[in-house]
């Protein structure tokens, strides 16, 4: 599964090796691997608008829907 990276503070981030990687590479990388990093804010899925420099939202701040 592809995902950007969009944030890297170390080069191992939730377990996973980035070392060698920048943000803004592309990793081709196990799904699960892919939906953790996701998930944690460090990169965005392959059909996401996060090649245009914007950086995920925490989750604390996803507005909610009423």
């Amino acid at each position: 599964m592809k995902v950007r990276l969009v944030r890297k503070l170390a080069d191992c981030l939730d377990g996973i090796d980035v070392t060698g990687c920048e943000v803004g590479d592309w990793l081709d990388l196990a799904p699960a691997d892919a939906i953790l990093l996701v998930a944690e804010g460090w990169a965005a899925p392959e059909d996401s608008d996060a090649d245009d420099g914007r950086r995920m939202p925490r989750s604390n701040e996803l507005v909610r829907a009423s």
